[in-house]
C-alpha cells in the first residue's frame, strides 16, 4: 500500500505543510470543498497532489466518514493535517482509524464548543467569566451580567459574528446582525449557522495576545507569545501581530496556558490560545484553538527564527518528535500587517506593498466587490515585516502600513488603517 499524507481543506499555511510532506516522498491526498489555490504564495500545484477528493459539505458527516474509511482501506496513512474548525473532528477520526496520536472526535467536538469550554473553566476556577446561551439571554428584560459581554457563536471561526454588547438594546441590535449571518465565506457561514447557537460571555479586560505551543505526546513546548495590533475604532477587528513577544506577565501566562491544556486533555499537536491579560488581576482565556495559528503566523515564525516550522508541524502530524532546538537560540522579530480597504471603497483593483516586506499576499482577488464595512473578514491583503529589535519593528511596520497602496493610493492614516498595540510591543 502507498504511504499517504492526508490534508483536510488545504488553505493558507497548510500548503507549506503539504509541500513538506510531498518532499518526504508521501502520496498527497487532499479533501477540499474549495478549489485549490493556483496563484500566490499559498498556491498548490495540481501536480503536487496525488488524489484530490471534493467534499460537498463538511456538515455531511456520514458522507465524509465514508470517504475516510475508504482512504483507510486504500492507503497506509502516515500523517494528517487540518487547520479549519469544521474539519478537525474528521481529522481526529481518521487519526484514530490509522493509529496516529489523536484526541478522538468527541474531545475535539467538546473543545470546539465555546460554551462548554467556558463553563468547564469557570467550574474549575480557571476563569472568572460568566456566560449564558443566547437562547436564554433572548428572554431577558434587564441586563443580567455584571458588565459588558461579547456575543459570539458557540461554534465559531475567524472571529466572525462577534459583537460587544452591554445593554438589552445593544443585545437586540446584535441579535439581528447574527440572524442575518453576513459572512462572505460560504464554508465559514455554513459551519457557524449549522450549529445555530450563540452565547454571551463576560467581556474580559486587558490586552489581547496569544500563546503558540506544540504538544508532543504530553509534553508542552512553548514556541512563543504573539502580541496583537487591533483596529483603534473597533478593537474586535485584528489588524496584525508581532512574534515573538516579551510580556512582563509571561510566566503567569504560560502557567495559565499549561493548566488549560491539562483541563482540555490536549496532549499532541499545535495549539493557539488567545488570552486577555490585564496589568494585574485574572488572566482570561478568550479562545482555545486545537490547531496551529491561522493566516500568516507560520511565515512570521519562520522569519523570526530563520527556520521552516512546517517541518515541525509535519513531524507532529506524522507522530514524530519535532526538532525544536531553534528555541534555544535568539530570534529576530516579525510583524504580520493585515490590510483593510479605506472607508467607502467598493472594489479591490490592486494592492501594492513597499519593497521592504519579506512576504505579501492578497486575501481577496482583484475585481472583488467590497462590503464597505471594516469587519474581521474584510481584509484585502497581508504582509510580513521583520527587524532585529521590537522597537525597530514597531517603527518599520507603521511606515509600511501607511505606504501600502490600495487602488493606486497610499493608505496613509485613514480610520481603517489606524491601529493600536500594547506598549510592551513597542520596546
Amino acid at each position: 500500500m502507498k504511504q499517504a499524507f492526508v490534508v483536510l481543506e488545504c488553505v493558507n499555511h497548510m500548503s507549506y505543510v503539504l509541500r513538506e510532506a510531498k518532499s518526504r516522498g508521501f502520496d498527497i491526498v487532499v479533501l477540499n470543498h474549495r478549489p485549490l489555490k493556483q496563484t500566490g504564495p499559498y498556491a498548490v500545484p495540481r501536480s503536487s497532489v496525488d488524489e484530490l477528493i471534493h467534499i460537498e459539505s463538511w456538515q455531511d458527516e456520514p458522507r465524509v466518514d465514508g470517504i475516510l474509511e475508504d482512504l483507510h482501506r486504500r492507503y497506509r496513512i502516515v500523517g494528517t493535517y487540518a487547520g479549519f474548525e469544521p474539519t478537525l473532528p474528521f481529522e481526529a477520526k481518521l487519526r484514530q482509524l490509522v493509529g496516529l496520536p489523536n484526541h478522538g472526535a468527541a474531545t475535539i467536538h467538546a473543545i470546539l464548543d465555546k460554551a462548554w469550554v467556558r463553563k468547564k473553566l469557570y467550574a474549575e476556577g480557571l476563569s472568572t467569566l460568566r456566560s449564558v446561551l443566547l437562547s436564554e439571554a433572548e428572554r431577558w428584560t434587564t441586563w443580567q451580567l455584571e458588565g459588558p459581554a461579547v456575543l459570539k457563536p458557540v461554534n465559531g471561526t475567524g472571529s466572525a459574528l462577534c459583537y460587544f454588547v452591554s445593554s438589552i438594546a445593544e443585545l437586540r441590535e446584535a441579535i439581528e446582525k447574527v440572524k442575518a449571518a453576513a459572512v462572505n465565506d460560504p464554508l465559514m457561514k455554513e459551519y457557524i449557522v449549522s450549529r445555530g447557537e450563540f452565547m454571551l460571555e463576560g467581556q474580559a479586560a486587558g490586552e489581547l495576545l496569544s500563546v503558540e505551543s506544540v504538544m508532543d505526546r504530553g509534553t508542552l513546548h512553548l514556541i512563543g507569545l504573539s502580541s496583537r495590533y487591533v483596529l483603534a475604532s473597533d478593537p474586535i477587528v485584528e489588524m496584525g501581530m508581532t512574534f515573538p513577544y516579551k510580556h512582563p506577565r509571561q510566566e503567569e501566562i504560560v502557567a495559565c496556558s499549561k493548566a488549560i491544556h491539562e483541563s482540555m486533555k490536549v496532549f499532541h499537536g499545535a495549539t493557539h490560545l488567545e488570552f486577555m491579560v490585564p496589568k494585574e488581576g485574572p488572566i482570561e482565556l478568550i479562545d482555545f484553538n486545537v490547531r496551529f495559528a491561522g493566516i500568516d503566523w507560520l511565515i512570521s515564525v519562520n522569519e523570526a527564527f530563520g527556520i521552516r516550522f512546517e517541518a515541525c508541524l509535519t513531524d507532529l502530524a506524522c507522530g514524530l518528535h519535532p526538532d525544536l532546538s531553534f528555541l534555544e537560540r535568539p530570534s529576530q522579530y516579525a510583524t504580520l500587517v493585515m490590510v483593510l480597504p479605506p472607508p467607502g471603497a467598493t472594489e479591490l483593483r490592486d494592492l501594492e506593498f513597499p519593497p521592504e516586506v519579506v512576504f505579501e499576499r492578497l486575501t481577496k482577488d482583484p475585481g472583488t466587490k467590497l462590503t464597505g464595512r471594516a469587519d474581521q473578514l474584510d481584509h484585502v491583503g497581508a504582509c510580513v515585516v521583520k527587524a532585529e529589535t521590537a522597537a525597530e519593528l514597531y517603527r518599520k511596520a507603521g511606515e509600511v502600513r501607511r505606504r501600502i497602496a490600495f487602488n493606486g493610493s497610499p493608505l496613509g492614516d485613514n480610520i481603517n488603517n489606524i491601529v493600536t498595540c500594547s506598549e510592551f510591543a513597542m520596546a
